[in-house]
């Protein structure tokens, strides 16, 4: 039997590498580690098939999974949280997710499959987790057939006991670090430009870092009106620092929804949607008010969420959406590399032009009680395919979709690149004008 390698495997080979640097140039050098990645692991998950590596390989297939943990209010330690497969390995630990000591809730991020959920907390006060800290357990299914629209699962509550402790019969050293959603500023090394890179090419990783999806630099307080930020693609909560700065914070506290852009965004809005609920029926309900401002891609996954909440009964609590240089056309480079890539980032498919994820928010229609501004930016050599205006990183075509110009209160133009809207005085100001009709200063207070 002839042994030698076939020509078309090496032209393809070439191909693929030649398509993975026009693709890089298209979105950056790390897109040619996500393509050396996901070779790894897709590599590896079919050799050596464990939940782990299939988390790594295809994280679009995974769940958020939160759940209630019961009686935690009784004792101050932080908790870890640990979820055992056994489907291909024996007792294989697929997510660790350390838990603030104040939370009365828990997240994981799962692929399909079933589940042990443990609880673990440091009891003897070392600065580990370990095996002999067993403090509650429940099992569960992880399926997208059962998932609230194939994106966040309800988990069974966990109820804890920390005066009978258990074990297992696995090792188990995890090191207690500082966890919690609250972070002085957004300088913090936790919002570094670097993990919006790896929220785009590597959302498990992401998701690892942070813990969590929302984020605050106060605690919550019912009394001001809360506004949510919502990054782009590739970016992190620290892209909003000179609008933030610019806020009254005796009003407003802002609040960050920090997400890994490489995901597919209708699960991302569905994840922002259930936030927003959440919100709506915490503690204060009926007394705090919500601003939802997006900045680019976090407009696609925005209206996707008030799409979806709107299906539900839209909550009281919205009280204004505002996006910036939102791709609500779709972008075609994103089209391009679906056709040429040799590896593709999810997000990609609903961000390209005429995707069916473009075409379903051009069909839909905010509530018409919810004021919605649209603001375009329109300086920037165009990058794309084709020229045109646009701000250098979206066509301006694409910003002023047909559709979502009709649902716009009022629609604002500034001569700003894409990125550089966020730092310009007067998109600051027309927004913190915005602001001002949700909570108007107080009497004898300027703005």
């Amino acid at each position: 039997m002839d042994h030698r390698p076939r020509p078309f495997s090496f032209n393809r080979l070439v191909i693929n590498a030649v398509l993975a640097c026009v693709v890089s140039s298209l979105f950056g050098c790390s897109y040619m580690g996500y393509y050396a990645r996901k070779t790894h692991w897709h590599v590896t998950y079919e050799n050596i098939p464990s939940m782990s590596a299939l988390s790594k390989y295809s994280p679009e297939d995974s769940l958020v999974v939160g759940g209630r943990i019961v009686n935690h209010h009784e004792r101050k330690e932080p908790l870890l949280l640990v979820a055992v497969s056994n489907q291909y390995k024996q007792n294989e630990k697929v997510a660790l997710v350390q838990v603030p000591a104040s939370a009365t809730f828990y997240m994981a991020f799962l692929p399909k499959g079933d589940y042990q959920l443990l609880l673990f907390a440091d009891l003897d006060k070392n600065g580990d987790f370990e095996w002999n800290e067993l403090i509650g357990r429940a099992s569960m299914s992880v399926s997208p057939e059962n998932a609230k629209g194939g994106a966040v699962l309800e988990g069974p509550p966990i109820t804890v006991d920390f005066n009978h402790a258990g074990q297992v019969d696995f090792h188990l050293s995890e090191t207690v670090r500082p966890t919690g959603y609250i972070y002085a500023s957004l300088d913090d090394e936790f919002f570094a430009p670097r993990f919006g890179t790896m929220g785009l090419y590597n959302p498990t990783e992401l998701i690892s870092h942070t813990q969590g999806f929302i984020f605050g630099l106060e605690d919550f307080d019912a009394e001001k009106t809360m506004v949510l930020f919502v990054h782009g693609i590739s970016g992190t909560p620290r892209d909003w620092k000179f609008i933030v700065d610019g806020l009254d914070r005796s009003r407003f506290q802002p609040f960050f929804f920090f997400y890994p852009s490489g995901l597919r965004l209708d699960k991302l809005g569905t994840l922002l949607a259930e936030i927003i609920n959440a919100i709506q029926t915490s503690p204060g309900n009926g007394r705090h008010k919500i601003v939802l401002a997006a900045h680019s891609m976090g407009g696609l996954v925005t209206m996707s969420a008030l799409n979806k909440l709107a299906e539900e009964g839209f909550p009281s609590s919205v009280k204004l959406y505002c996006s910036f240089s939102a791709p609500y056309g779709g972008i075609e480079s994103a089209r391009t590399a679906l056709e040429n890539a040799p590896a593709v980032v999810p997000a990609w498919r609903d961000i390209a032009t005429d995707s069916d994820f473009i075409k379903y928010l051009s069909g839909r229609r905010l509530p018409k009680s919810l004021p919605f501004y649209l603001y375009f930016t329109y300086s920037g050599r165009s990058v794309l395919k084709g020229g045109g205006c646009s701000d250098g990183s979206v066509a301006l075509q694409a910003q002023l979709e047909p559709s979502v110009q009709k649902a716009a209160t009022r629609i604002f133009g500034f001569n700003e690149t894409h990125i550089g809207v966020l730092n310009s005085t007067d998109a600051r100001e027309s927004f913190l004008r915005l602001l001002d009709m949700v909570e108007p200063p107080r009497s004898g207070e300027p703005r």
